[in-house]
């Protein structure tokens, strides 16, 4: 009843207002027609907009986290650390390989700086990992760490200490570089135990390694 109303008195009031050239307010009925309609037309639409946001709203809220989780997975960690691995290998040959004069000095900060490239990214995906990482996950990448880095660094940091006659004009380069790689190994190890559930103890004690090694090299090259 309220739109049959509506509908035949829009046709007057603006036949009126085209007749007389004003414009006036319309009757109190039809205004409370106009809203009567409006609510009851409009109301499921408004009801099935504010729907759709709400889950749009609870879907985003939830999307980010799982989203995280399933990107960064115990294989991107442990691609991580095989980067770091590469570039301390790569490191080594150029420490043996160095008998002094500048040029021979730029391959072995060019490794440097892809080990700390390849640990500032595993620092990364360790911080965006949303949830510690199950058992299995955890021990696979403690079983990795250990035998890849946990065993090539302090190799390549052994070399490096023999070769302390060959770098000794370069000191202070070495000693720079050390601390850098020391700093991300420390803050990266410490990012990574701390999604770790499982075999925790080996990982402490893999990074332990890794960590007196370098602070080795580092009080050698201080002195």
């Amino acid at each position: 009843m309220a739109w049959k109303y509506v509908r035949e008195k829009t046709a007057a009031i603006f036949a009126d207002q085209a007749r007389t050239g004003t414009s006036k307010d319309p009757p109190p009925r039809f205004t409370t027609a106009m809203t009567t309609y409006a609510r009851k037309k409009l109301s499921p639409h408004i009801m099935r907009f504010q729907l759709l946001v709400s889950s749009l709203l609870a879907w985003t809220a939830a999307a980010a986290p799982l989203q995280a989780r399933d990107i960064i997975t115990a294989q991107t960690l442990i691609s991580d650390i095989k980067g770091i691995d590469d570039g301390v290998n790569a490191l080594t040959v150029s420490i043996e390989a160095y008998d002094g004069g500048l040029i021979k000095e730029f391959p072995i900060g060019a490794d440097i700086t892809a080990i700390h490239i390849a640990n500032r990214k595993g620092f990364l995906d360790a911080n965006l990992r949303a949830t510690p990482f199950n058992a299995a996950d955890s021990t696979a990448i403690v079983e990795y760490t250990a035998s890849s880095v946990g065993v090539d660094i302090p190799a390549s940091v052994d070399v490096l200490k023999a070769k302390y006659d060959v770098f000794e004009n370069q000191k202070v380069v070495i000693l720079a570089g050390l601390k850098l790689l020391k700093n991300d190994h420390d803050t990266f190890s410490a990012a990574l135990v701390a999604k770790i559930t499982a075999d925790k103890e080996n990982g402490v004690a893999a990074v332990a390694v890794i960590d007196d090694a370098l602070q080795s090299a580092i009080d050698l090259y201080s002195s």
